[in-house]
């Protein structure tokens, strides 16, 4: 059985910072039907050398053994950290590693997504989304118009799209707490309106500057 995360994650630029903001919630699909997966709490928010990421889409994958006719189940959160031990920066070859392990099982169709933020110098941030399935991989660079990345469920994303003030806001400190109270409202809301809400508490924030 394998896991998705149908969660929001999202990295918003300011002047003088990149914040990273991610809910805690694993979901699973049965029958058509989601679940929390309470025995999974999947890491969705990574730290590393002038760089920060998040990640949604699928959580696991199935890897093949080239000398065994089974899979095995792998977490995403174990490659990152694998990689980040190695190199300390999820770099072009951390993506095409991932994209050669998802190659080798037809099954991993639903995608793994990650949203970069890179600091290239002092108030010089770049945004990155990077998309990686069976047989495919894409990514896209933000516009200097672009100020967010966001991913997951449609409801928390649409949101944030109808903020303009987001990108007006300078202060990385400011952009914060707007985002991660922004974020802790909208899942108290949808906690009461809705029969099942994909994103949970706690809300974790990042900043880097």
């Amino acid at each position: 059985m394998r896991n998705f995360i149908m969660s929001f994650t999202g990295i918003f630029k300011a002047k003088n910072g990149i914040v990273a903001v991610v809910d805690s919630k694993a979901s699973r699909v049965e029958n058509g039907q989601s679940y929390e997966d309470v025995h999974r709490n999947p890491e969705k928010l990574f730290v590393f050398q002038n760089g920060i990421a998040t990640t949604f889409g699928a959580n696991q994958i199935l890897v093949q053994n080239p000398f065994e006719f089974s899979s095995k189940v792998i977490a995403i959160e174990d490659l990152v950290y694998e990689y980040l031990h190695l190199k300390n920066i999820l770099d072009a070859s951390f993506f095409q590693s991932l994209l050669v392990k998802m190659t080798s099982n037809p099954a991993n169709t639903e995608p793994v997504n990650f949203l970069v933020g890179r600091k290239i110098r002092q108030e010089e941030y770049i945004l990155e989304h990077h998309q990686v399935r069976y047989c495919a991989y894409a990514q896209r660079l933000a516009t200097p118009m672009e100020h967010f990345f966001t991913g997951g469920d449609e409801k928390y994303r649409e949101h944030f799209d109808n903020l303009p003030y987001l990108s007006q806001i300078t202060s990385v400190d400011i952009l914060q707490k707007t985002v991660a109270k922004e974020l802790d409202g909208l899942i108290q809301y949808y906690d009461q309106q809705s029969e099942y809400n994909p994103v949970g508490k706690p809300v974790k924030s990042y900043v880097l500057r």
